[in-house]
């Protein structure tokens, strides 16, 4: 099963904050412009966890209106068996998934932030994480989590299938 974060690891929440005071209200109406924010690869790497025949769920910290708009307008929702928003701590949506699901051994958990992963994993440390670097921290923070950490979904896709031979 893979657990998959969204701001930040599929989406560039980053680069759309800064252009964020240029959108108009209605969001929606600028639909091609926000579909833009997706990491590239982000698409395929889904296709390819899609492939594995593993749960993919969705997990976002925000406001939910909010977060499920740009989940809506991105076209990706299709690719998760579930979505879970939560405003508060991961930790509580992170013990539902997993009693959704608990005929799942091999769980992955796939973030961008060092710190709210240590702390997941510290609650289920059954849990496999892997960080994907966001350009907030520098590497050297990534380096000392001593968690597996890629700068793209492509080295994430190549490391999870040599992993899951």
């Amino acid at each position: 099963m893979f657990i998959i974060d969204f701001d930040d690891t599929l989406f560039d929440t980053h680069g759309f904050k800064q252009v964020l005071t240029n959108l108009p209200e209605d969001l929606y109406k600028e639909s091609e412009k926000i579909k833009n924010f997706l990491f590239p690869e982000t698409i395929s790497f889904l296709e390819f966890l899609k492939e594995t025949n593993q749960p993919i769920v969705l997990l976002s910290l925000g406001e939910d209106n909010w977060q499920k708009m740009k989940i809506d307008i991105t076209g990706i929702a299709k690719f998760f068996h579930s979505i879970h928003i939560t405003a508060e701590d991961k930790e509580l949506s992170v013990s539902k998934i997993l009693n959704d699901f608990t005929a799942e051994k091999d769980i992955w958990f796939i973030n961008d932030k060092i710190e709210e992963t240590k702390k997941i994993i510290q609650h289920f440390p059954s849990l496999k994480p892997i960080l994907k670097m966001s350009p907030r921290w520098p590497e050297e923070e990534y380096k000392l989590s001593l968690m597996p950490y890629f700068s793209s979904l492509i080295e994430i896709q190549q490391y999870v299938k040599q992993q899951i031979k």
